[in-house]
């Protein structure tokens, strides 16, 4: 099964993550399972992380200790990239081919995947666009190239990458998965306007909603959980649920 939920922020926000939240909601991954992290997953984030963990040989640092937590899961994490994330280093990170497309597997923990941008994956079944990024708000109290990174807006060859395999598909897809939503419908959440800075990624979601028939898409980013039913996108932050019940949810017989 799969499972879906909203950004973690390198720890500060694993809570419903946690055992006793899950089993309260109901849920409990086998190794058969996938939950899907809509973005700024994280880890590592700042380079002190990475030498932490490499001059220690994986032992100190809370990076270490949430390494070892994930490779403890049974299910496997599946993510995409937030503007919380180091893009430097994910960079640097080698590609291999799964689900149908190119994916980062976590050097420190192997049940930890990147879904990169632009790609189509089809998992379970079901066929997944993905598209990372997001333009960050909060520069102004971050240092570039090391809390944040250039690289978490969207490039030129990243979109026509995008174009180029959702033309492959046929602009049809189950599933999308993106950090941000389409700049055109943010301004449908009450009291984000802080989030709605210029976002060439944004903006580029804009052209997917106009030319991409889906079923469902799913972000995080805003730091809410809430359901835009009439473009059936969900917006994750503090809930985790299995892709399955969604329907239940626009249907109004499950609650979000």
């Amino acid at each position: 099964m799969i499972y879906l939920t909203g950004d973690t922020h390198a720890g500060l926000d694993m809570l419903k993550l946690s055992k006793n939240e899950l089993e309260n909601s109901g849920i409990e991954m086998t190794e058969k399972d996938f939950l899907i992290i809509t973005g700024d997953f994280g880890f590592p984030f700042t380079p002190d992380d990475i030498e932490e963990y490499e001059t220690s040989n994986g032992r100190k640092g809370q990076y270490a200790f949430w390494m070892n937590w994930f490779r403890e899961r049974k299910y496997k994490i599946l993510f995409v990239d937030g503007n919380h994330d180091n893009h430097d280093w994910w960079k640097e990170q080698p590609v291999m081919e799964m689900f149908g497309g190119k994916v980062q597997v976590h050097p420190h923990a192997e049940n930890v995947i990147h879904l990169m941008r632009g790609e189509v994956y089809t998992i379970e079944g079901k066929t997944f666009f993905t598209f990372g990024g997001a333009a960050s708000t909060d520069k102004a109290h971050r240092k570039e190239g090391y809390s944040w990174w250039s690289g978490e807006e969207a490039a030129y060859a990243e979109t026509e990458h995008a174009l180029d395999n959702l033309e492959r598909v046929g602009y049809k897809v189950d599933n999308i998965v993106t950090h941000t939503m389409p700049q055109s419908l943010s301004a449908q959440l009450r009291g984000f306007r802080f989030k709605q800075v210029p976002c060439s990624t944004a903006m580029f979601l804009n052209t997917v909603l106009e030319t991409v028939q889906y079923d469902k898409w799913f972000c995080g980013h805003f730091h809410m959980d809430e359901v835009l039913a009439a473009k059936r996108l969900f917006i994750f932050y503090n809930t985790v649920h299995a892709l399955d019940d969604l329907d239940g949810i626009l249907k109004g017989e499950k609650t979000f």
